[in-house]
């Protein structure tokens, strides 16, 4: 159990390393853009949609970094004040139910969803019309490796909560 957890934690924490920098392929490309914009007045057609995709990439494959680092927005008034083990056991029996039951239809939806984009040969319908499904393959892999995640927290749970004790 712990190589898998291992192995899902190094996916999460290489995937968002990798995919944030995209963030820094964004800022140059809108630099790059308002430079033509406003220096030149010769706006692309491609910079504003390029720009919308980099950041959805990054945000939708930050997810299981995100989640990995504990990250996310939470209310923590009381869950800092308990032990461990009493986090894990209320996290398997709240938080994780809605976790998975959430990623379970995020999976199955961005799955659907992507794969019709690549049948149907979608594109975005805007002046520079690139296809669609690239974007939504990574939504649906996104969504997947947040699943990955949160299963590999969820084992940690259980095994702080029920077993040994050791906080992963």
């Amino acid at each position: 159990m712990d190589k898998l957890i291992g192995f899902i934690e190094r996916l999460s924490l290489r995937q968002g390393e990798i995919f944030s920098f995209l963030l820094v392929v964004a800022t140059l490309q809108i630099c790059y853009e308002l430079t033509l914009r406003y220096a030149f007045n010769a706006p692309t057609l491609w910079g504003q949609e390029m720009t919308i995709y980099l950041c959805a990439v990054a945000y939708v494959m930050a997810g299981a970094y995100a989640h990995k680092l504990d990250a996310h927005i939470k209310v923590d008034l009381l869950y800092l004040r308990w032990s461990p083990r009493t986090r894990a056991r209320v996290d398997i029996c709240v938080a994780h139910l809605f976790f998975f039951f959430f990623c379970g239809v995020l999976v199955w939806q961005s799955g659907l969803w992507a794969w019709k984009s690549i049948v149907r040969g979608l594109t975005s319908g805007s002046a520079w019309d690139p296809p669609i499904w690239p974007l939504r393959v990574l939504l649906f892999l996104g969504s997947l490796t947040l699943l990955l995640q949160g299963l590999a927290k969820f084992l940690c749970d259980l095994r702080n909560a029920f077993g040994d004790g050791r906080v992963g």
